[in-house]
């Protein structure tokens, strides 16, 4: 059997992230720790964990970005996180937190997880990390209609919309979770600059070169609205002295007929995607001979 216990992480800065640790009948000494994209709550990556947690090598951590889901402590008008602090305050508590309890620790990241976890500065301290649907944000990336629907919304629907609302409702990325003003205005810059989240910096490209460990990306093929290929692949090249691998999922070679962004985490899914981060995990927690 096993459990799933809620708890909340205190941030250096004194906020509250919500998170919840599953594990087996008896503590691993290992983490997995699930850093979620943009627009999903902690809840939407519980099938996984649950999953993940019954192979007796892994305990597995998820959690909220503060202004999402539980880590939203009052109305998300009034929240003024930047997405910068999804990395260097949340993630790097979360990280800070299995420092002290666990041997080896793992990261799973779905999408804009790819863009932040540089900037966690005890990044270090992870052994290995695999990015789902992870991206360059900015929209040169995309093509055709694609790119026109980008093109939308970072200059249109974002800027309207947050005007309007003083937050970036759900609807405008087809799901229920709204984005805190602050850090929706600045994922728009990442967005609209040819460098995305490097924006043009010495220090963040620092950042990342500093990242030496295997990364792992993932690209869907039906992933074209959030994470074309092209957009993984600049991400994953930001990585400059990572040890990186590129994966591409053909839904119908797996007997699917889509996928999607959102689908790798999806329990229909499960039997034949699941296996793989925990595969690719596995590999690191002892030397081989």
């Amino acid at each position: 059997m096993h459990k799933a216990e809620g708890f909340q992480i205190i941030s250096e800065d004194k906020t509250k992230i919500s998170a919840t640790l599953f594990s087996g009948d008896a503590k691993s000494a290992h983490l997995i720790i699930v850093s979620p994209a943009a627009g999903a709550p902690q809840r939407y990556y519980k099938g996984f964990a649950d999953y993940a947690c019954q192979y007796k090598e892994f305990d597995v951590i998820t959690f909220d970005y503060r202004g999402i889901g539980d880590s939203l402590h009052s109305s998300v008008k009034d929240e003024r996180c930047k997405m910068s602090d999804w990395g260097d305050k949340d993630l790097n508590s979360v990280i800070a937190w299995a420092n002290k309890k666990y041997d080896k620790i793992f990261l799973i990241g779905h999408s804009v997880a790819g863009q932040i976890f540089p900037k966690a500065a005890n990044n270090g301290r992870i052994r290995s990390a695999y990015f789902v649907g992870s991206q360059s944000a900015y929209n040169g990336h995309w093509k055709g209609f694609w790119w026109l629907y980008v093109l939308i919304f970072w200059y249109i629907l974002i800027p309207t919309t947050v005007a309007i609302y003083r937050y970036l409702p759900g609807w405008t990325m087809g799901g229920k979770i709204d984005i805190p003003r602050n850090a929706a205005l600045e994922w728009r810059k990442w967005g609209t600059h040819p460098q995305g989240v490097l924006q043009g910096s010495k220090e963040m490209a620092q950042k990342f070169d500093a990242v030496r460990i295997p990364v792992h990306f993932v690209n869907i093929q039906d992933d074209k609205l959030l994470a074309p290929s092209a957009a993984t692949q600049a991400l994953m090249h930001y990585y400059r002295n990572a040890v990186t691998t590129f994966q591409f999922i053909k839904p119908k070679d797996l007997g699917f007929e889509k996928i999607g962004h959102f689908g790798f985490f999806k329990k229909k899914f499960a039997r034949k995607l699941w296996p793989m981060p925990i595969f690719f995990f596995t590999q690191f927690l002892n030397k081989f001979d």
